[in-house]
C-alpha cells in the first residue's frame, strides 16, 4: 500500500531536518582533552628524545662525565635534560649518578666511577646545602637534601684523589666550597642582593684578571649570567680563589689554586646555548676530561 502524499511530505521534512548541533562546551572539552594528552605524551617522551639523540650525535670517544642530577621539583620542567643538551653540544657524555648507586662510600663511589670509566665530574644545581655542614643554622635553608649532601661531599673528595676534572654549577660551587671547609651566605637575609642573584634577567660578573676562569672565556666581564641562588659562598675554602663576583660584592665563581681542574661558577652556563663564553667554559672543560692522563 503506498504512502499518501502527506506521509510522504512528513518523512521528506524528517530527512532534511537539521541536525542537532553538539554544544561548544563539549567541542572545547574534547580539544583539551586532545592538547593536554599531547602535552604529556612530549613530556614523556621528551627525555628519550634527547638521550637517543646524544647517541646519535656524539662520537665514541667522547670523554665520559659523570654528573648529579638536579633533585629538586625543578626537575619535571627538565632541566637535567638541558644539561645533557649543553653537553653533548661540547662533545661529552653525561652519565648519571645518584647517591642510592654508591651511598658515601669512597670505594664505591671510586669502583663506580672506574666501571663507567668517567673523565670529569659535573656538580649541578639543586636544593640547599645543609648549613649544619659549615656550621650555620639549618633553619636557614631550603629543600635540603643531606643524603644528597654527603653523597657529593665523599664524590668530590674520590674525584680530587683521582685527579679527575671537576665542574660545578650553582649548588655545585657551594657545596666544593664547604667541601674545602669554606662557608656559604644566605642572601634572603638581604632583600635586594636576593633579588639580585635570583631573577629571570640575570646580571653581570666580574672575572678575576689572570685567572682560569677568565682565561678560558677571554674575557674580564661578563653581561649577564643566568643567576637563580639563594646561597653563596662566604669564606673561601682550602687551596680556593675567587675567580668571578657579581652585583653587591658576591663571590660568584671559585677555582682551584693549583693547576688541577676546578671550577665552579654560580650561574647556570647550560642555560646559555647562544652565549659564546658560557659555551666556551662547557668545551674547556670537556677537553680537560678528555685529554686527563689516564689511570
Amino acid at each position: 500500500m503506498k504512502a499518501g502524499p502527506a506521509a510522504m511530505t512528513k518523512k521528506k521534512e524528517t530527512s532534511n531536518a537539521t541536525p542537532t548541533p553538539i554544544p561548544r562546551r563539549r567541542k572545547w572539552y574534547k580539544w583539551s582533552a586532545w592538547c593536554i594528552s599531547g602535552l604529556l605524551l612530549i613530556h614523556m617522551a621528551f627525555p628519550l628524545g634527547v638521550r637517543l639523540w646524544q647517541t646519535a650525535s656524539l662520537p665514541s670517544d667522547a670523554p665520559r662525565i659523570a654528573f648529579t642530577p638536579n633533585d629538586t621539583w625543578l626537575r619535571i620542567l627538565h632541566v637535567n635534560e638541558a644539561y645533557q643538551v649543553s653537553f653533548a653540544l661540547a662533545q661529552g657524555k653525561l652519565v648519571e649518578i645518584q647517591p642510592n648507586d654508591t651511598g658515601a662510600s669512597h670505594e664505591r663511589i671510586k669502583a663506580w666511577l672506574e666501571k663507567n670509566l668517567i673523565d670529569g665530574v659535573l656538580l649541578t644545581g639543586g636544593g640547599d646545602v645543609d648549613p649544619r655542614l659549615y656550621g650555620s643554622d639549618p633553619e636557614k635553608a631550603a629543600q635540603v637534601n643531606r643524603i644528597r649532601d654527603d653523597f657529593e661531599l665523599a664524590l668530590i673528595k674520590v674525584a680530587m684523589e683521582k685527579k679527575l676534572p671537576v665542574l660545578g654549577i650553582c649548588r655545585g660551587c657551594q657545596l666544593l666550597n664547604v667541601a674545602r671547609g669554606g662557608t656559604l651566605q644566605d642572601l634572603r637575609a638581604k632583600k635586594e642582593l636576593k633579588n639580585l642573584h635570583f631573577n629571570m634577567t640575570g646580571h653581570q660578573a666580574e672575572l678575576t684578571k689572570d685567572s682560569r676562569l677568565a682565561k678560558i672565556m677571554a674575557t674580564d666581564r661578563l653581561a649577564s649570567v643566568q643567576s637563580f641562588h639563594y646561597q653563596a659562598v662566604q669564606d673561601l675554602g682550602r687551596d680556593l680563589r675567587v675567580s668571578a663576583r657579581g652585583p653587591g660584592d658576591v663571590i660568584e665563581a671559585i677555582e682551584d689554586t693549583s693547576d688541577s681542574w676546578i671550577v665552579a661558577v654560580q650561574w647556570h652556563p647550560e642555560l646559555s646555548l647562544n652565549d659564546p663564553h658560557q659555551n666556551t667554559l662547557l668545551e674547556a672543560f670537556v677537553k680537560a676530561a678528555k685529554d686527563r692522563p689516564k689511570d
